[in-house]
């Protein structure tokens, strides 16, 4: 009878002679060339999820300094490079020959604090073959990958902010400490004897000044439009008057001219400027402010109370009339979710005592032993009030 192909295959592998080996050296060619494409298919999975996740993290934080303002437009393609290739230098050490070279797109829509970024990272990634693929003549493999991210500053957490600030007299001296030699004795029979602190150096008045200024521009900036941060002002001494008030207002800039104004003075006197404070950022007027402007019920509040002394009347271990008056009314903002930020400007320890208990948490509460740290608190307080005006969305 007539035997079939297939018949035919299956005695060749049944038989024990050299029809095995004859087969096995077809197909090992086979198997070998299929292991190579499985290798590389892998690698080239790989590579794409690599390239992939870095193209996008580096169309994120590119489009999010953007929006943040940390970077300008003509910064943001050298930002994404960098920040693209510092996401994929570990797969040259990962894949052969690996080579990848972004293409950076930035576009932007709107204007000011409604500018909306849109961060395109593009990039083909390449990487060595096997050695049983370039036999046959494919040299490498090539993946194209693309990552996409859009960011804006939202300013939707209208805010309202009020300084309290100390303008007493020591407010006039200089910041800086520094040690001079006390002599004893009389005539030629003078003598070092020991020594004594004394401030020098530019006036903490005139510190205080450029701190409110950062401040206040930090905030300004976050809302060019003038439609959801107020900010308002009130300076204390021992005689603090309505001259020493100045309420909030839309017109940020002009807290800069009312503080850059004050003159130390007289002696400490917290109690009064910490009750007009609250009064004003807690105050139905204020919600009404903001609802004509931006229609919020419920902006965000903020005091800002610093001193660099201890009010007049009281001492080190009784809780007087001064000091339990200011905390309480710290205590009534605090109830009525106000943040309060608590800054001593190299303040005795009652002094500084006073603010940690108003303060709204540790982190609230600075303690600046110099001119540049109380720049710094101010700053930094800016910052942070800023940062809740506006919101990073992507």
């Amino acid at each position: 009878m007539f035997n079939s192909p297939k018949m035919k295959f299956a005695k060749l592998v049944r038989g024990r002679d050299g029809n095995f080996a004859m087969l096995s050296a077809i197909l090992l060619p086979v198997a070998i060339m299929a292991g190579s494409l499985a290798v590389d298919t892998t690698n080239a999975l790989s590579m794409k999820a690599h390239l992939q996740n870095a193209a996008d993290g580096a169309a994120l934080a590119t489009a999010a300094q953007l929006a943040e303002g940390k970077i300008t437009e003509a910064q943001a393609k050298d930002y994404a490079s960098k920040f693209f290739l510092g996401l994929t230098s570990e797969d040259s050490r990962t894949f052969s020959e690996f080579t990848a070279t972004p293409t950076i797109t930035i576009t932007s829509q709107g204007s000011g604090n409604k500018t909306v970024w849109q961060v395109q990272v593009a990039a083909t990634g390449s990487q060595q073959a096997t050695q049983m693929a370039r036999l046959m003549g494919r040299e490498s493999i090539e993946v194209a990958i693309s990552g996409t991210s859009e960011s804006a500053l939202d300013a939707s957490n209208p805010l309202s902010m009020m300084l309290v600030l100390d303008r007493s007299g020591s407010m006039s001296w200089g910041s800086i400490k520094e040690l001079i030699p006390v002599y004893c004795g009389w005539g030629k029979w003078r003598y070092a004897c020991g020594t004594k602190e004394i401030l020098t150096g530019t006036p903490k008045m005139d510190i205080l000044k450029d701190a409110v200024s950062n401040l206040v521009d930090h905030i300004s900036d976050s809302d060019p439009t003038n439609e959801y941060a107020r900010i308002g002002a009130v300076a204390y001494n021992y005689k603090t008057a309505g001259s020493d008030k100045f309420d909030l207002t839309w017109k940020k800039h002009k807290v800069k001219s009312f503080a850059n104004a004050l003159v130390a003075e007289n002696g400490t006197y917290s109690v009064d400027a910490m009750e007009w404070a609250v009064d004003k950022v807690t105050g139905p007027g204020e919600v009404n402010e903001h609802f004509s402007k931006n229609e919020s019920k419920d902006p965000l509040k903020f005091i800002v109370f610093m001193t660099d002394g201890e009010n007049d009347t009281g001492s080190t271990w009784k809780d007087d009339y001064a000091d339990k008056t200011t905390k309480e009314h710290c205590e009534t903002a605090k109830n009525n979710d106000v943040t309060i930020f608590a800054v001593a400007f190299q303040a005795p320890e009652r002094g500084q005592a006073l603010l940690k208990a108003c303060a709204s948490s540790d982190k609230k509460y600075y303690d600046a032993q110099s001119a540049d740290e109380l720049l710094k608190a101010f700053t930094d307080i800016g910052k942070e009030a800023a940062a809740q005006v506006t919101r990073l969305t992507n």
